[in-house]
């Protein structure tokens, strides 16, 4: 119950649950397992409310029972140093019953007010407004997605986007390449809406972004992020996330896992699809980075995107599988926009145009060799990672191809 609490409640997973639309499924998990645990918590704390109200009954009756007499006592004339004790005694009592009673009010003044700050939370405006007559979203993309003048800051930082314009064409593939935090992945993030910009438009068909309806432009979209979810679930599961709703559908996440180049590590599994991943739980089986991250992929291969956005989607990968991935993404992505972000510039030299951001800017747009002949910022890339790659010495296996 924790862990998917764990899972709705922190960061850690919030991207991925957004753009999948897993909320409502880990809410049923999450209330399964608090049904499973309820009715013993229930018969415990029925018996300590049990115990406690008739302890505090019994203490009641005590001491009324106890002034009682000594009032009586005293009326007759028969009032004694024991008496007097005894009195002592009841008023003790009376006092501890007081106390007992203090204290419960200010535990229920306390859980009051937690109610109202929980009331209040309940109440809260979204941090993704909703269009009040939202615009559905093109089962087509005709016009394509486009950033106009778009400046971004994250709460309390600095402008990380400054004035970015750009178009992705229907069925194109735009590449975004440059150094860490020249705004890439904070560009996926606007893209998926995980994000409104402070300035400028993310247009979709022409038409605001902030005006199409939310859900319906997350399911249009896929989306493979460079700090991935690993869930403690199934490995059939951590694929099929990808579509909720196909969950049951073992062909499809049979064929994505095929797609992504997981199923040769799913094969290996001590019980396939149904090995449980991760180390949260008892049973669970570890997989190494490389192996995550083509289960990853396998969640975006389950979806019929329209707008494939792959943020550092083979970071993890040695080359071998890397070539294998994008193989099969050329495949995949035939006639669908893609935005494709990496490091790797060998990568990127399948798209149909590549954008240099520099420190919230793009500097250079074209194509790889349009960039290369610009002798510019790109080139200057490429050169350093070809000279890196020349200098490291052969490996055995490769003086023996």
């Amino acid at each position: 119950m924790r862990y998917f609490n764990s899972l709705l409640l922190t960061d850690t997973y919030a991207k991925e649950i957004r753009i999948h639309g897993l909320g409502d499924l880990f809410i049923r998990r999450y209330q399964q397992a608090f049904g499973e645990i309820h009715t013993t918590l229930r018969r415990i704390r029925l018996r300590h409310v049990g115990v406690g109200t008739g302890l505090a009954a019994l203490s009641v009756l005590t001491g009324a029972l106890c002034f009682g007499w000594v009032i009586w006592r005293a009326t007759t004339g028969t009032f004694s140093p024991g008496d007097l004790g005894l009195f002592a005694q009841s008023i003790l009592l009376v006092q501890q019953d007081l106390t007992w009673t203090a204290q419960n009010l200010a535990l229920t003044n306390e859980t009051l007010r937690y109610m109202a700050r929980f009331f209040t939370f309940l109440d809260a405006e979204p941090a993704i407004p909703m269009a009040d007559d939202p615009l559905p979203v093109p089962s087509v993309l005709q016009q394509g997605v486009a950033f106009r003048d778009v400046r971004f800051a994250y709460p309390g930082g600095p402008e990380i986007l400054k004035g970015i314009s750009f178009s992705m064409q229907p069925g194109e593939v735009v590449a975004l390449v440059g150094e860490n935090g020249a705004g890439k992945t904070t560009i996926v993030k606007l893209l998926a809406r995980l994000y409104d910009p402070a300035a400028g438009t993310v247009l979709v068909d022409g038409q605001d972004l902030r005006q199409c309806e939310l859900e319906g432009w997350r399911r249009s979209i896929a989306v493979v992020f460079q700090d991935f979810a690993r869930f403690a679930l199934t490995a059939g599961e951590n694929i099929g996330l990808g579509a909720v709703d196909a969950l049951a559908d073992q062909a499809r996440i049979a064929s994505a896992a095929r797609l992504s180049g997981a199923a040769t590590v799913i094969d290996e599994l001590p019980q396939g699809m149904e090995t449980l991943l991760g180390k949260q739980f008892e049973g669970g089986v570890d997989l190494s980075g490389g192996q995550w991250q083509k289960v990853a992929i396998g969640r975006a291969f389950m979806r019929d995107a329209q707008l494939l956005i792959l943020d550092e989607p083979t970071a993890a990968l040695d080359p071998r599988s890397e070539h294998e991935v994008y193989e099969r993404f050329a495949q995949l992505v035939r006639g669908k926009s893609v935005l494709l972000i990496s490091h790797r510039l060998s990568a990127v030299r399948m798209a149909d145009r590549i954008l240099v951001l520099e420190q919230g800017e793009i500097v250079e747009s074209g194509t790889h060799e349009e960039l290369l002949a610009m002798k510019g910022r790109y080139a200057e890339m490429w050169q350093l990672q070809a000279a890196r790659y020349q200098s490291e010495p052969a490996r055995p296996s490769d003086s023996m191809a």
